[in-house]
């Protein structure tokens, strides 16, 4: 379902729009776990040649911090604790060009590749860790902090002002010239609520709980058969001699194992329901959001509304109508 009031942009003239619009633009894109927040967050900021920044990726650094460190929020000497180590911590969010092909989960015609997105902490690329199942059951705990959250608010506004000086380096920042360089795009719970309320576009992403699962469920299972592979070249980088190589013929694998479909979908309604009780910046939906169920939209639906909304808030022409 995609709803929003477009009259008053039909009657404001193009030059008027443009004057109105010509500086930095921000897009916030929210919704519940597993929604296509980030992909679609990353494929708009592709099409529109803007900044983006993955908001949860710093929750989730702050959950490995609590986790390396054997710390959680239970009490405040651990919340401030937490606070401390996610506030010296170093976070860089970067965007780059895909070349691994479509990602896992995501449904669409193949028109679009959803960039990479790389998270350093400290320097340290933890892309792959900070999406690991431990990861996921603590981070809605460790989010719910006030503190933590005072914290992150903090990196993420520092962040969305240095991506809007590197816009993303795609394709499709390339080819078009109408682009209004500077702008960010920034996905997480309460982007369009408390981060940034004065954005220009917001977003609310939502779906089934059945839906969500399963694209969950297939991002985990991508990850299973990636850690198989690393395991298998790691094992047969070790086998240089005769005793490695017969050690590594008879080695059985440890089994890695994900969760059901249903266990992750009731995971996520977990996830949900603590997202939008917790005391502090619950997800909610904000007054004039746009919002798009796209359970059964595919991934080229989605992102090309978005794309265009945002291009006639800026006063240019749409792209996608006949798409």
């Amino acid at each position: 379902m995609l709803s929003v009031q477009t009259g008053f942009w039909r009657r404001v003239p193009q030059q008027c729009k443009r004057r109105l619009f010509a500086r930095d633009f921000t897009i916030a894109i929210d919704g519940p776990a597993a929604s296509g927040k980030s992909s679609t967050a990353r494929a708009v900021a592709q099409e529109l040649g803007f900044g983006y920044i993955d908001s949860g990726s710093i929750y989730r650094c702050a959950t490995l911090l609590a986790l390396r460190q054997g710390i959680g929020a239970e009490t405040d000497e651990h919340s401030q604790k937490l606070v401390d180590l996610i506030s010296n911590a170093a976070v860089d969010i970067r965007i780059k060009p895909n070349t691994r092909g479509p990602m896992p989960g995501v449904t669409g015609t193949g028109r679009l590749v959803v960039p990479d997105v790389q998270v350093l902490l400290d320097g340290e690329d933890v892309s792959k860790e900070i999406r690991t199942p431990e990861v996921n059951r603590l981070v809605a705990k460790v989010a719910s902090d006030g503190g933590i959250r005072a914290a992150v608010l903090g990196i993420q506004r520092a962040l969305a002002a240095a991506a809007e000086t590197k816009p993303a380096s795609t394709p499709g920042a390339a080819t078009d010239k109408t682009a209004i360089p500077g702008g960010v795009v920034m996905d997480g719970r309460d982007i369009g609520t408390t981060v940034f309320p004065s954005a220009e576009l917001k977003i609310y992403l939502d779906a089934s709980a059945m839906a969500r699962a399963i694209r969950r469920w297939d991002e985990l299972n991508s990850q299973l058969k990636e850690k198989e592979a690393d395991a298998a070249a790691a094992r047969r980088q070790t086998a240089s001699d005769e005793l490695a190589q017969d050690s590594a013929n008879t080695a059985t694998p440890e089994p890695v194992g994900y969760p059901s479909v249903e266990d992750i979908a009731r995971e996520l309604e977990q996830r949900d329901y603590a997202d939008i009780n917790r005391q502090h910046s619950p997800l909610r939906i904000a007054p004039d959001a746009v919002v798009i169920d796209n359970t059964n939209l595919t991934f080229e639906q989605q992102v090309f509304s978005i794309t265009d909304l945002a291009r006639e808030r800026m006063g240019l022409e749409r792209k996608y109508d006949d798409i």
